[in-house]
């Protein structure tokens, strides 16, 4: 980490240095999952924070501002809610927080929302897509999970599938994608082969034999990484190769993935929120690529650090319209954000209406014979 980056970043409770002096000191706070499944992810979005804070000079209107990391993971397991909910607690319990940056893992900030909205904080959400999420306060800069669905049957439809099977697990993001799925596939000219729909971690052998019978030009996985995928994958191409599959990016970040074979990988697209790398990102987005890259390495993950970058970029705009004789910054800056406009950022210009970015977008990467990930233009 720079040095410029370090001096952005506080603790994980308590009071700045700076607080000895007459200098006001805002804080705010982020929790992540920095273990487990999504941990790549959340460092990457936490950098994205660190970068945006420390462009600003760590100061907004001629006040401190302080980026408080918390981890919401248990050791190995992702996000808990128990331990989202305490951060949240910590957050609205110090009386220099002006808002949050979290949660990550789909439908995770249910447990924060309660902590944080009556206190009147701004939560600001850099990856929680669950479709149903509201808060007086709460506001993200990431599309729903809903979005993504219809993101998915989109691409199904230009890849000339007529009939899909779906596959669900029983977190909340499997449960978003499928029910729109469900919803949203006539409007598309798809028809979903099961609508009683299937569950991850039904025998293999038989879920196979099941999807095969149906006819389904394509299997779409409803659900979030978890170390069933990868059997899946494996055995219903042995036992139909031409067979497509479509699944949110995220399954790659379980460790089982990388025993999928080259031959179950091809014909697999993978859909993520964002600007496809390397193509279609405005001018600021470049910018962004070449900031995040110098500060953190050429093999920085950048495309999940935008997140992060976003959502804490809106929160210092927020900020600054406030002016430096805000009386009351908690109050004020929630308000301020939740009636941005017309924001310029790296993604493009996006607004916030009811708590819901505008920002839509949504990127797609398949693989070649050899099993090597690379985008795919034609779906994005």
């Amino acid at each position: 980490m720079s040095a410029v980056l370090a001096l952005s970043v506080g603790g994980c409770g308590g009071h700045s240095r700076h607080n000895r002096t007459s200098t006001r000191t805002y804080s705010i706070y982020t929790s992540l999952p920095f273990e487990g499944p999504y941990g790549a992810d959340a460092g990457a979005v936490f950098q994205g924070e660190q970068l945006a804070l420390a462009q600003a000079g760590g100061m907004v209107n001629g006040a401190n501002v302080v980026l408080r990391r918390r981890d919401d993971a248990a050791s190995g397991t992702g996000a808990t809610s128990g331990l989202v909910a305490e951060n949240a607690r910590i957050a609205a319990g110090d009386q220099s927080t002006i808002a949050y940056i979290g949660e990550l893992t789909p439908g995770s900030s249910a447990a924060s929302i309660g902590a944080l909205s009556p206190a009147g904080i701004l939560q600001v959400s850099p990856g929680d897509s669950a479709t149903d999420l509201a808060g007086k306060t709460f506001a993200r800069v990431v599309p729903r999970d809903s979005d993504e669905a219809d993101a998915q049957l989109a691409a199904l439809r230009k890849l000339g599938v007529s009939r899909v099977y779906v596959l669900a697990d029983r977190t909340t993001h499997g449960r978003d994608i499928a029910a729109t799925v469900l919803t949203d596939s006539p409007s598309y000219g798809i028809t979903v082969v099961d609508p009683r729909g299937r569950y991850l971690g039904a025998d293999t052998r038989s879920l196979v034999r099941a999807i095969k019978k149906s006819k389904a030009g394509a299997l779409l996985y409803a659900g979030s990484p978890a170390p069933a995928v990868a059997p899946i994958w494996n055995a219903l191409t042995a036992a139909n190769a031409t067979m497509k599959k479509v699944a949110s990016a995220s399954v790659t970040d379980a460790p089982s993935w990388a025993q999928t074979s080259a031959a179950a990988r091809y014909d697999t697209y993978l859909s993520a929120p964002g600007l496809l790398p390397g193509r279609g990102l405005p001018r600021a987005g470049t910018q962004f690529q070449s900031d995040f890259t110098a500060a953190y390495g050429p093999h920085a993950a950048w495309v999940s650090g935008i997140f992060g970058y976003v959502a804490m970029s809106g929160v210092l705009t927020a900020l600054r319209s406030l002016g430096a004789h805000a009386q009351n910054p908690r109050a004020m800056v929630a308000t301020a954000f939740l009636r941005l406009r017309e924001v310029p950022s790296p993604l493009g210009t996006y607004s916030i209406v009811g708590g819901q970015t505008s920002f839509r977008a949504y990127y797609f990467t398949t693989y070649s014979r050899a099993g090597v990930a690379q985008p795919d233009a034609s779906l994005s």
